[in-house]
């Protein structure tokens, strides 16, 4: 509602008349007036000119503030919808048989109604109303069906919850073969294509092993060569990165009540250690919490999870929805499978390690404003918290400030289609859904959907407001999370590369180096760099020191020398000068990568859709708590000191709504919110009228 709106309406009446003096009879509502507001009904008086400031500032109804701040909750809305239309409140277990085609899901979630049959009272409809729908239907008075059932008011989250029990496999079934039945090109999920993939990287390593190693000196000096120019262009496309100035994207200043509604999906496994600290950096997020709806997305078989979430403090935005153990075990299906129940225009994606800066949802939503219509996604920089727990550590905040202050915001200023990172991904929810959202299959799916967000002509940004992470710092949990990467970096390949003539006609020949720079380079680089240095060893061991000796020391020398520049930049440029020296242990850190290749290769063959879980929670985050609202808690002062001074006999109305109005000159001299005057104002006369 904007704030025009809201003064008309605040000015015909802004909060309930308390009670009157036991001397002045009460006068009854007149005829034909409208009937109070169900927030009117649902908080406390003093309670209405707090809600009513925040609805004018947030731009929506006073029952959706009242609800996100807890002053009343979805169960006493039902309840109190239910008594105004002549309804019942739904049970709360709702043991209720829908009498509805399962394959009907989607329509049954738009239209929030559908019948149903109770096992004692027969045939209903039940309806599950959201805060501005729940209004309209309470003022407009007793109801029926139009077939005479008996109606049932349910909260939105059972209702959701009764459709997700009642629809389960149609729900699950979607999810996971919505991309592999209509793009299926586009899809992972081919097991032999997988395996094939896997076969072939094997094969190209083995000759490239044979040829260092056993082969005539002319066939490993043309194979050493080959790696060298690979390499030669891997380190000139991020030495040219990191040769570019970063430039922000342009952003305009909203106001609250422009901000769009914001959806957070988190898809959380086995992190009941972490789960705490999730929703406390999330509570923190300075954006309107009545323009937030966060889905924590756990698994069936998880009841840890689910209890820790439980024991966190009451999150009214905080929705928990429990996927079946359907499909394929991995995180992109259940964001797949949340997504229909995400209520925001735009929605962003954390995981259980993250803890996303305060401003990030509104430095995005600016962005986006921003930007013309074909923006459809933007990354924020990750930064790893715990990056002195160890070596791993620490060469994971280097490649995490590389990728992310370097290379990504430089091909993003021109352009060209990027890799997401798997976290702190903001979408237009029309691109995601246009893109037919993530690849159950895929165990990288940022990677894959950030090439097929260009592919339908969505471009890609970056923005400045990190999230903090953790990173695994034990060598076991990195070697698996880095097999994970490196497994869905090839079935990324492999999807993209399954037509290659096609792909530079949607991505151009940009798109193609992009995907060379980053997938390719990468998971090449790792495998490479291990499978050169076997090979010298074996070499040596069978004939001495081989032809390509100086070759390869020449090409081992650029790669090792682009790579510290490269994130030495990146270092630099997150204000962490402090772990450049440790950047020369890099080629140690280097084998390990190609250990953790070289199993990527292996699993892609044995277990291509398998999510290797990276254990979380071991840090310890500091997260500053929920910054309350200042002032309408002065506002409710305000309002208990005038109700106060008018219930106590010894000022008189005109003399209470004279004082407001010179609070309203001091406030005005002093440049306080128009807004805040405005409710004052309201208020003032409101008393006023009342001598």
């Amino acid at each position: 509602m904007r704030l025009e709106e809201y003064r008309a309406r605040f000015a015909e009446r802004l909060v309930s008349r308390p009670p009157a003096p036991a001397s002045r009879p009460r006068v009854a509502r007149p005829a034909g007036a409208p009937p109070p507001r169900l927030v009117d009904e649902l908080i406390e008086p003093l309670k209405r000119v707090r809600v009513a400031y925040l609805a004018g500032r947030w731009g929506v109804t006073p029952l959706e503030v009242a609800l996100a701040l807890g002053l009343t909750t979805e169960e006493a809305v039902a309840a109190a919808l239910a008594a105004r239309i002549g309804g019942e409140p739904a049970p709360e277990n709702l043991d209720l048989t829908v009498a509805a085609d399962p394959q009907s899901w989607r329509a049954v979630l738009a239209r929030r109604a559908v019948g149903v049959v109770r096992p004692v009272g027969g045939r209903a409809l039940i309806i599950a109303p959201g805060p501005a729908q729940a209004e309209r239907l309470a003022a407009a008075g007793p109801a029926r069906a139009r077939d005479g059932l008996p109606v049932l008011v349910a909260t939105p989250r059972a209702f959701g919850a009764l459709l997700r029990s009642w629809a389960r496999d149609a729900w699950a079934d979607e999810a996971i073969s919505l991309l592999a039945t209509r793009q299926p090109e586009c899809s992972a999920s081919d097991r032999s294509r997988m395996r094939r993939t896997g076969v072939l990287v094997a094969t190209a390593l083995t000759l490239l092993f044979a040829a260092l190693a056993l082969g005539p000196s002319w066939l490993a000096l043309l194979a050493g060569g080959a790696v060298g120019l690979l390499v030669a262009a891997w380190v000139l496309i991020r030495v040219g990165a990191a040769a570019i100035p970063p430039e922000p994207l342009p952003r305009v200043a909203l106001g609250e009540a422009d901000l769009p509604r914001y959806t957070v999906l988190c898809a959380l496994y086995r992190e009941e250690a972490a789960a705490a600290g999730l929703l406390a950096a999330l509570a923190d997020l300075d954006y309107p919490r009545a323009k937030l709806d966060i889905k924590l997305v756990l698994e069936a078989d998880d009841p840890e999870t689910l209890a820790a979430v439980r024991r966190a403090p009451p999150d009214p935005a905080v929705e928990i929805i429990v996927v079946p153990t359907l499909g394929p075990r991995t995180k992109p299906k259940a964001l797949m499978m949340a997504l229909p129940f995400a209520t925001g225009d735009l929605v962003v994606v954390y995981d259980a390690e993250d803890r996303p800066a305060r401003g990030q949802l509104r430095e995005a939503a600016e962005t986006f404003a921003a930007a013309g219509g074909r923006l459809g996604c933007l990354q924020a920089p990750l930064a790893i918290a715990n990056a002195r727990a160890s070596l791993l550590a620490r060469v994971f905040a280097a490649e995490y400030d590389a990728l992310f202050r370097v290379l990504l915001p430089a091909m993003a200023r021109f352009g060209w289609p990027i890799p997401l990172g798997g976290t702190s991904n903001h979408f237009r929810r029309e691109a995601l859904e246009e893109s037919l959202g993530w690849d159950p299959y895929n165990v990288t799916e940022d990677a894959d959907l950030g090439f097929r967000l260009a592919r339908n002509g969505w471009r890609v940004g970056t923005i400045t407001t990190p999230t903090a992470e953790e990173a695994p710092d034990e060598t076991g949990a990195w070697l698996r999370q880095r097999s994970r990467w490196f497994k869905g970096w090839m079935q990324t390949l492999a999807v993209l590369l399954h037509s290659p003539r096609r792909l530079a006609a949607d991505l151009g020949w940009p798109g193609v180096l992009v995907l060379v720079a980053t997938l390719a380079g990468s998971l090449g680089s790792a495998l490479v760099h291990l499978t050169c240095l076997t090979a010298f060893l074996v070499a040596w061991l069978l004939d001495g020191p081989p032809s390509w000796l100086g070759l390869g020391a020449s090409v081992f020398a650029l790669g090792y020398a682009g790579s510290l520049a490269y994130k030495a930049t990146g270092l630099v440029r997150a204000g962490r000068p402090g772990l450049v020296p440790w950047l020369p242990l890099l080629p140690f850190v280097w084998i390990l990568m190609g250990l953790a290749a070289l199993k990527a290769v292996v699993d892609l063959w044995r277990r291509p859709f398998h999510w290797e879980k990276t254990p979380h929670g071991a840090g310890d985050w500091s997260v500053a708590a929920a910054r309350p609202e200042a002032t309408p808690q002065a506002l409710e002062r305000i309002v208990a000191l005038s109700e106060a001074a008018l219930a106590s006999g010894r000022h008189s109305p005109r003399e209470v709504a004279a004082a407001l109005r010179r609070q309203c000159l001091r406030w005005r001299g002093e440049g306080t919110s128009p807004a805040l005057l405005a409710v004052v104002e309201a208020y003032g006369r409101e008393v006023e009228c009342r001598g």
